[in-house]
């Protein structure tokens, strides 16, 4: 059941003039306030935080996250954690997925509140030679008092909605936060392997020099040579291959930090 009110009439020049410009100072300083009324249900409350702010810092992401460290700066676990939570492409998605649910609650409450429309209506009209004109102007306020529990269900959805898009960032932020960690440990064993392989490539040339003395001087054999040259040929392709799995770490790790591979 509605209740709807309304009333059109003729007015003077004079007062439709002055209708008009209190409409625009109402929508001008409507605007003017900005944020303060923008969200008159507070659903920012609702949203939860941001992945990678700290707790001071605006929900509206206005202040930008988690600013890169220097060139020279060292990594180390947290700093990787903080930056692919609040870098990462899947957590930022996720987070505005929240804040698009919450909004959705904020719309879904407006349903409760009474909608007033306005209206202005000028017309000119010639006929025999006459002109006229014509001025009008209305306003109309309407109020859905009972709608058998639709705007309810409405706002109940919304809100279940809302918990989904939660629960689905706190799992999307646990995903991020394993693969920022396996990413990290993963680097650090490949620079360790590159590491090993640098030391046995050194160690396969070492024995390669000492077998081409003996075989200079006669205490060794060609056999021996050839042995020696086969584990140094050996020992430098498991350090190139080191090498190239340290590189796919690092674009690994680069990658769950939303930085450039």
């Amino acid at each position: 059941m509605a209740k709807t009110t309304s009333r059109r009439t003729a007015l003077p020049p004079g007062t439709i003039l002055r209708f008009c410009l209190a409409l625009l100072a109402v929508v001008a300083a409507a605007g003017a306030v900005g944020d303060e009324t923008s969200d008159p249900f507070a659903t920012g409350k609702l949203v939860p935080a941001r992945p990678g702010f700290s707790p001071g810092s605006p929900a509206d992401g206005s202040q930008q996250p988690c600013p890169l460290p220097a060139a020279n700066t060292r990594y180390g676990a947290l700093e990787v954690v903080d930056l692919a939570l609040c870098r990462n492409p899947g957590t930022r998605e996720v987070w505005a997925s929240a804040r698009v649910a919450a909004e959705q609650v904020g719309l879904a409450q407006a349903d409760f509140l009474p909608a007033v429309d306005g209206g202005l209506s000028i017309g000119r009209q010639r006929s025999d030679g006459r002109n006229g004109s014509t001025r009008g102007a209305s306003l109309t306020l309407s109020w859905l008092l009972f709608d058998f529990g639709a705007r309810s269900a409405k706002l109940e959805g919304a809100r279940q909605l809302l918990a989904a898009a939660a629960a689905s960032l706190d799992s999307t932020v646990q995903g991020v936060f394993f693969a920022a960690l396996r990413a990290y440990y993963g680097a650090q064993a490949a620079r360790a392997a590159l590491a090993a392989a640098l030391e046995s490539e050194r160690a396969s040339r070492a024995s390669l020099s000492a077998a081409e003395v003996r075989y200079q001087v006669g205490s060794g054999t060609p056999a021996d040579r050839l042995q020696a040259q086969t584990a140094w040929s050996q020992a430098t392709l498991n350090r190139i291959k080191a090498e190239g799995a340290l590189r796919n770490a690092y674009g690994r790790l680069a990658n769950v930090m939303g930085l450039d591979a």
